[in-house]
C-alpha cells in the first residue's frame, strides 16, 4: 500500500502538470534511497492586502492587492475590469466635502462673474460717456475759426463750464455744418486748439505772445507784453501760493483777466500777483531778463496802481495783500506789515463792486487768516483783532469746486503732467477754522481775555483736538504713500506749530513741576516730531524749492522745540542739519530764508548743539546778516517766541487746577462739569494725565 501510494505520486509529478511539482523543488523526479517525502502544498496568497478589496476579488472572496485606481495583480492576470466600490461611510463623508468645496468655488465663481458684470457695465456706460465727450468736443472743435464764436467759446472753456454745455449752447445758435476744411478733432487736442485760437485773437488785438504790445491797447501790466511768461506767472501762482493763501477767487480773477474786465481783476492785483510769483521762477523761463529786475518792476508797477481812490475797492484790498507777501518773500518783513495792515484796515469798508458774496467771503476769510499767520511768525500784536463770528465759508458750495492741481513748475508741464482735484477751497476752509482758534489762543496769551487760567488753555487745546478729529477723510490722510498735496501738509504743519506754541508757554512759567512738567513736555515734543516728519514728506514729494516763508518759519519753531526739548531724539545735530538744508533749498527763490537761517544756527548754538560738517556749503557766507536784515525777515530781532511777554498773563494757579481741568476738558470733554468740590485732591489725583492722549 505504501509502494503503490508512493508510485503514484512520482507520476503526477512528473505528468502535464509540472507547475506544481516544479515550485516545490520534485522536477528532477529522483529521492534519496528510494524514498521521498512531498512537501506540504502551500495556497500562493498576495504580497501585500488591500483594505478595500475590488469587486472582482470581493466576488471571489480572494484577496486583493490592488490600491485604488490602480488594477489588482488578479484582475490584470484574468484580463478583468479591476472596479473599487469605496466603503459607504467613507464615501458619504468624501462625498460631503467635494459638495461643500463645490459649493465655495461655485459661491466664489459667482462673485467674480458679478464682479465682471459690474465692470462690464460700468467700462460700457465710461465708452458711452466717452463717445458723448468726443461728440460735443467734435461740435466745439468744427465751430471754432468759422461761425464767429471764437471768443464766446474760449471764454467759456477759461472760466470752467463744461463741453457739454458749450456743446449745447453752439447747437442752439446754428447747425453744425460738417464741410469743415479742418483737422479731423479725434487727431487733435482741444486745449492746443484753444490756446492756438487764443493767440491768434490776441495777435489780432495787438497783444501777441513774446511781442511788444501796441501802447494804445489795453494791457493789466507794462512790465513786459510776452503773454507766455505772464501765463506762466499765473500758473506758478495759482499753483503753489494761491491753495495755501486764498485771497481771491480764482475762477473769477481769470474770468475778469481775458474779458479785460476790472469786477474781479485789476492792474494793481495783476503786477502783485507776478510779483509774488517771480519768486518761484526758473532763471531759464525769464527769455533773458534777470528775475530780481522782473520781480522789483512788477512791484513796483503794483505800488504805483494803488491810488487813493481805489483803496476801498475789493480788488486793491487783495492787491495790498499779495504785494505783503511778496515782499515777505524778498525780506522785507517790515514794509510787507504795512500792506498787510493797509488791506485788513480797507477790507472792513471795501466795496464789492459788483463782486460776489462768495468772492467777498473768499478774500474776508484769507486776508484774515493771513493776519492771524503773520502774528504767529513775527508775534507782534494783532492788528484788528475781532474776527467775524460767524461760520467759514457759509456762501461757497465746497462740493461744486471742480479746480485741478498739477505739479507745476515750468513751461509746458500743463500739456503732460497728470492733474489731481485740488481740495483748495476745502482745505481754505479748515485753514480758516484753525486760524480762528491760533487767533484767540494769540489774544489769551496777549492778556486780551483776562489770565490764562487752566480752563482757558484746555478749553483752547481742546478745540485744537476737535479741529483736526473733524477733518474730512481728503485732508485728514498724510502719509507718505497717499501723495497728499503740498497746501494739505502745510495744513498740518500748521496746526503742530500752533500746538506747541500754545502749550510752550506753560513750560517756562515756573507752575509747573515733577511730572506734571514731564508730561506737558511729551505732548509738546510729540507734536514736535510729527510736524518735522510731515515737512520731511513734502520735501521728498515736492522739495523745498517752493516753500514758502510761512512754512519756513514752521519749520525752524519745530526745530527749535526739537534741539531744545528733546535733543537725543531725534539728533539736534541731524535736526540743524535738515532745516538748515531747507531753508537753503528754498532760499534760491526767497531772501528771507538767508537771515531766518542764520537765527536759526544761532540759536543751535546757544543749545549747545553741534554743527554738521558741512555747514559752510548749506549756509555759503556766513555773518553777512545784520540788524537790519534781521528786522526785515521778523521784524524783530529774534524769531522765537517771547515767553517772557507770554508767562506773564499765566494764571498762578494753572498748575493746582491743571489736573482737574484736564480731566474735565481734555479726558471727558461731554462730561457735564460739577460744581466744585470741597474736598482737598490727593498728589495722585493731582497728577497730569496726559499719557492717555499720547498713547491714543
Amino acid at each position: 500500500m505504501h509502494g503503490d501510494s508512493n508510485s503514484g505520486n512520482v507520476q503526477s509529478g512528473s505528468g502535464g502538470t509540472s507547475d506544481t511539482t516544479t515550485s516545490h523543488g520534485l522536477g528532477d523526479g529522483t529521492n534519496d534511497g528510494g524514498h521521498h517525502e512531498e512537501s506540504p502544498r502551500k495556497r500562493r496568497t498576495p504580497g501585500a492586502v488591500a483594505a478595500i478589496a475590488c469587486s472582482e476579488c470581493r466576488r471571489a472572496r480572494q484577496k486583493c492587492d490592488g490600491d485604488a485606481p490602480k488594477t489588482c495583480s488578479r484582475c490584470r492576470n484574468r484580463k478583468l475590469v479591476c472596479h473599487y466600490e469605496p466603503h459607504t461611510k467613507t464615501h458619504k463623508e468624501s462625498l460631503l466635502k467635494e459638495i461643500a468645496s463645490l459649493r465655495r468655488d461655485n459661491s466664489r465663481l459667482q462673485s467674480v462673474n458679478e464682479e465682471m458684470t459690474s465692470t462690464a457695465s460700468n467700462l460700457l456706460m465710461k465708452n458711452e460717456d466717452l463717445q458723448e465727450l468726443y461728440d460735443w468736443q467734435k461740435i466745439i472743435l468744427d465751430t471754432i475759426g468759422r461761425n464767429g464764436h471764437d471768443r464766446e467759446i474760449i471764454k467759456k472753456l477759461r472760466t470752467g463750464e463744461n463741453t457739454k454745455a458749450i456743446a449745447d449752447w453752439l447747437c442752439q445758435q446754428h447747425p453744425i455744418s460738417s464741410n469743415l476744411h479742418v483737422v479731423p478733432a479725434a487727431e487733435r487736442s482741444l486745449l492746443d486748439i484753444v490756446d492756438a485760437f487764443e493767440e491768434q485773437l490776441r495777435r489780432e488785438d495787438g497783444r501777441g505772445r513774446g511781442k511788444e504790445s501796441d501802447t494804445s491797447q489795453f494791457q493789466w501790466t507794462a512790465v513786459s507784453s510776452s503773454q507766455t511768461l505772464l501765463g506762466h506767472l499765473f500758473d506758478l501762482y495759482f499753483t503753489w501760493v494761491h491753495p495755501i493763501h486764498m485771497l481771491f477767487s480764482e475762477n473769477d480773477f481769470r474770468e475778469s483777466y481775458a474779458n479785460r474786465d476790472e469786477t474781479y481783476c485789476s492792474s494793481a492785483l495783476v503786477n502783485a500777483i507776478c510779483a509774488m510769483a517771480c519768486h518761484l521762477l526758473d532763471p531759464s523761463d525769464t527769455d533773458g531778463e534777470e528775475v530780481d529786475t522782473l520781480t522789483d518792476g512788477f512791484m513796483n508797477q503794483a505800488r504805483q496802481e494803488v491810488k487813493p481812490q481805489n483803496y476801498m475797492q475789493l480788488t486793491s484790498v487783495q492787491a495790498l495783500a499779495v504785494m505783503y507777501l511778496a515782499d515777505l518773500s524778498s525780506g522785507r518783513a517790515r514794509s510787507a506789515t504795512g500792506y498787510l495792515r493797509a488791506a485788513v484796515e480797507f477790507l472792513k469798508a471795501a466795496e464789492l463792486d459788483g463782486q460776489s458774496a462768495k468772492a467777498r467771503e473768499i478774500s474776508s476769510w484769507g486776508i484774515q487768516t493771513l493776519n492771524t499767520s503773520s502774528t504767529g511768525i513775527t508775534y507782534q500784536k494783532l492788528y484788528a483783532p475781532e474776527l467775524p463770528h460767524l461760520a467759514q465759508f457759509r456762501h461757497v458750495d465746497m462740493h461744486s469746486n471742480h479746480s485741478v492741481w498739477r505739479f507745476y513748475r515750468r513751461i509746458g508741464d500743463q500739456r503732460h503732467l497728470p492733474v489731481r482735484p485740488s481740495h483748495a477751497i476745502l482745505t481754505a476752509c479748515h485753514q480758516a477754522g484753525l486760524f480762528r482758534i491760533i487767533h484767540e489762543s494769540l489774544n489769551l496769551y496777549c492778556g486780551l481775555r483776562g489770565p490764562a487760567t487752566a480752563e482757558a488753555v484746555l478749553v483752547l487745546y481742546r478745540r485744537y483736538m476737535d479741529w483736526e478729529e473733524d477733518l474730512p477723510f481728503i485732508l485728514k490722510v498724510i502719509n507718505e504713500e497717499a501723495q497728499p498735496l503740498p497746501h494739505i501738509l502745510l495744513l498740518h504743519v500748521q496746526y503742530h506749530v500752533a500746538v506747541i506754541q500754545h502749550l510752550v508757554p506753560l513750560l517756562q512759567c515756573g507752575l509747573f513741576e515733577g511730572s506734571n512738567l514731564h508730561e506737558l513736555q511729551r505732548l509738546i515734543v510729540k507734536h514736535a516730531q510729527d510736524g518735522v516728519e510731515i515737512v520731511e514728506h513734502a520735501r521728498r514729494l515736492y522739495s523745498s524749492r517752493y516753500m514758502l516763508p510761512l512754512l519756513s518759519f514752521c519749520v525752524i519753531h519745530i526745530g527749535d522745540t526739537l534741539i531744545h526739548y528733546s535733543p537725543k531724539d531725534p539728533s539736534a545735530s541731524d535736526v540743524v542739519e535738515f532745516c538748515l538744508g531747507l531753508l537753503q533749498q528754498a532760499g534760491v527763490g526767497f531772501p528771507i530764508n538767508g537771515p531766518l537761517q542764520e537765527l536759526f544756527r544761532r540759536t543751535a548754538v546757544e543749545y549747545g548743539v553741534q554743527m554738521p560738517p558741512n555747514l559752510e556749503q548749506i549756509m555759503g557766507s556766513l555773518g553777512n546778516y545784520g540788524m537790519d536784515d534781521i528786522l526785515d525777515a521778523c521784524t524783530r530781532l529774534d524769531y522765537k517766541q517771547p515767553l517772557d511777554q507770554s508767562v506773564r498773563h499765566v494764571d498762578d494757579r494753572i498748575a493746582e487746577e491743571w489736573p482737574e481741568k484736564w480731566e474735565q476738558i481734555v479726558n471727558n470733554p461731554e462730561r457735564p462739569k460739577s460744581p466744585p468740590s470741597t474736598r482737598k485732591m490727593s498728589p495722585n489725583e493731582k497728577h497730569l494725565r496726559i499719557e492717555s492722549l499720547l498713547n491714543r
